[in-house]
Parts: structure tokens; sequence; C-alpha cells
């Protein structure tokens, strides 16, 4: 398992495309993005202005604006984030967040400054989270090594965060439903 990993992580290094370059200053940028969703003051639903946060940190972060939609004229909603990633050929899937193999693949996919991503799909609003650089974390909660991550909450902004553990981001009962996905370039 260990040499898969390191093997992994060996082929995404010396896999580097222009199109998709972590940003050296993507710790301050989230940060001052963070501070921006803490400040906003519109009603928060799925399209108000404040849902825009993980699509901007996004591309703060990578450059990478995947999701926003030029159709619908706004950016997406995390049910749409979700079921476009399922279709797009941009992005692969990892794994589920239950299991461990996934989990240190994003953090690997991270770790190489590639755009990694958790999104679950709720029955009206799902979640998203963006996998930050950094070293797996024991979760209790999980009973599993999880990735470091960023995380905006619609409905509880205080609970927003940069830097924490991924299980913040998802109750344990979902990580089942938790799926991981790595930007191919």
């Amino acid at each position: 398992m260990k040499t898969m990993y390191t093997l992994l992580v060996l082929l995404l290094t010396t896999y580097t495309v222009a199109a998709q370059e972590l940003n050296t200053n993507w710790k301050s940028d989230l940060t001052n993005i963070l501070y921006q969703f803490l400040q906003c003051k519109e009603p928060i639903d799925d399209i108000s202005p404040c849902n825009k946060f993980v699509s901007e940190a996004l591309k703060s972060a990578y450059g990478v604006n995947d999701f926003y939609s030029t159709e619908k004229n706004r950016h997406m909603v995390a049910n749409e984030i979700y079921k476009y990633l399922k279709s797009s050929s941009k992005w692969t899937l990892l794994g589920k967040a239950n299991d461990q193999n996934a989990l240190n693949n994003a953090q690997g996919y991270a770790n190489v400054k590639k755009a990694v991503v958790a999104v679950y799909k709720g029955n009206v609003h799902g979640h998203i989270a963006l996998i930050l650089p950094g070293t797996l974390s024991q979760s209790s909660s999980w009973n599993l090594k999880v990735p470091n991550s960023a995380s905006f909450f619609i409905y509880k902004p205080d609970k927003s965060y940069i830097s924490k553990k991924m299980s913040f981001a998802f109750s344990s009962n979902d990580k089942d439903k938790v799926l991981l996905y790595g930007r191919n370039y």
C-alpha cells in the first residue's frame, strides 16, 4: 500500500501542466476569501452571492474556474458541482471518504499542488470542501487519517475554516457518501 502511494506521488510530481498550478500565496489568499465570506451580508442560500466562495477559492489558489457556469451566469451550487465532477474529463474520482487509500491519494494530490475536492450530494443542499496541502491527521470520529482541508458553510458561516481536518466538513455518518476528486490538468 505504501509503495503504491509513493509511486502515485512520484508520478504526479513528474506530471505538471501550466493550466493548474498552486498559487504560492494560497494560504493567505484563502484566509482573505474566508474573511470576505464571513463579511457577506446577503441572505445566504444556494444561489446567493455568498455561495461563490468555494468556486472563488479554487480559482484563487489553482487558477481553475471549473465551478462557474457560463450557461447560468453564476457559480455552481454543491449539488451542481457534484454532477459536473461525475461527468468531467478534467477530474478523476479518487474514491469515497470512507476509504483510507482514497484519503491518502487525495492528500497526495494536494501535496503535489493539484486541486482536490471532497463533495457530498444532499437531498436538497450538498457540501464541498477543498483538500489542501498538508499532512493526514487522525480523526477520532471517522477512525481514519483524513486530509487537511478548507470549508465554507453557507448556513453556518461561523463553522467555516481553513487548514482543519476534512472530518470537520462532513459528518462521520456521511463519509461513505463523500466523493474525492482530483483535477487532472
